[in-house]
């Protein structure tokens, strides 16, 4: 049977990764664990083709195809709120099962087997599990699930010490979201110095942030600083898992952290609520309002690490 879902067409990871625990919770819990077929507008079958839960993912650009493809569903996912044409289609002439996210309940319950109505004020990977899920104590496993069964298949080495902290300075929508990889090098130092713990910082970059990756190799090689560039997610969720603690910008790798509920720490240059999972070990930092990211302090962030790191021994 082909289980198909339709994928929010947006590129950034961060967007992509927010999907991944739906997706493993409709594979295991309705498809009998079969492979999924994904559909997307934009360039993102590099993210998907690294979970063993999904056959493939196909370009989307045509509707006619997207609805040829509809023909051939037996279980649908709708993850795309906007997207009504392809749902009522589906419900009129194929009548398979359909599970939906939409901007509003109208109409959902005649379209879909299950539904969840979008709350741009709630945490995304949130929204798409409450299709599925409404028990609250059974949402956060949920979320973490998958991650946790990515780093198993890990093979990555990490060099560790008495205080672990990960990094992410980069932000694939550029300098507007970043704190600056200056600020997070001195705020892993002070966080180091005012515990009096030896600290080693790991610090995640993609392929395309070549000024941070340059900062941090004139560093030159450290028993105290590693860098990570370009791993893949099962590489993420380890690193994200032998840490004490994540300090990242708003960046796609950082819903890693999130979704498995590590200690964190994320820096935002306006509240974002859509991307930030509230939960008992994470810690929003923002600038004052209309400032810039940049103006956030040192001293700011190591006094709310400092904290997390307490509560959390």
């Amino acid at each position: 049977m082909m289980n198909l879902v339709l994928l929010r067409n947006r590129p950034h990871l961060g967007a992509q990764i927010t999907t991944i625990p739906v997706l493993a919770h409709f594979s295991q819990n309705y498809c009998h664990q079969e492979p999924l077929i994904l559909s997307s507008k934009s360039n993102v079958a590099w993210i998907y083709n690294q979970l063993p839960w999904v056959k493939e993912c196909i370009d989307s650009n045509s509707k006619i195809e997207e609805l040829k493809a509809l023909k051939s569903t037996h279980r649908l996912l709708n993850l795309r709120p906007s997207n009504r044409l392809s749902v009522v289609l589906y419900a009129l002439f194929k009548k398979g099962r359909c599970f939906d996210f939409v901007k509003t309940a109208f109409l959902a319950n005649l379209t879909s087997e299950k539904h969840n109505v979008l709350c741009e004020a709630e945490y995304r990977a949130l929204g798409y599990l409450k299709v599925f899920i409404k028990d609250e104590q059974a949402l956060l496993p949920a979320l973490a699930a998958p991650f946790f069964t990515l780093m198993q298949a890990s093979t990555l080495n990490l060099k560790k010490a008495e205080l672990n902290i990960l990094m992410m300075p980069g932000g694939g929508a550029g300098e507007i979201k970043k704190w600056g990889i200056d600020h997070f090098i001195a705020a892993g130092e002070a966080i180091a110095n005012t515990l009096k713990r030896t600290c080693h910082i790991h610090i995640l970059l993609g392929p395309d942030e070549k000024e941070e990756i340059h900062y941090v190799k004139k560093l030159g090689d450290s028993n105290h600083l590693s860098l990570h560039v370009n791993l893949p997610l099962k590489d993420i969720a380890k690193l994200v898992d032998n840490c004490d603690l994540t300090i990242a910008n708003d960046c796609g790798p950082s819903h890693i952290a999130q979704c498995m509920q590590k200690p964190y720490i994320g820096l935002f240059r306006e509240p974002n609520t859509e991307w930030f999972l509230t939960h008992p070990k994470s810690v929003k930092v923002l600038p004052q309002k209309g400032h810039d990211i940049k103006t956030i302090t040192t001293k700011s962030v190591t006094e709310c690490a400092v904290n997390l790191l307490k509560s959390q021994a």
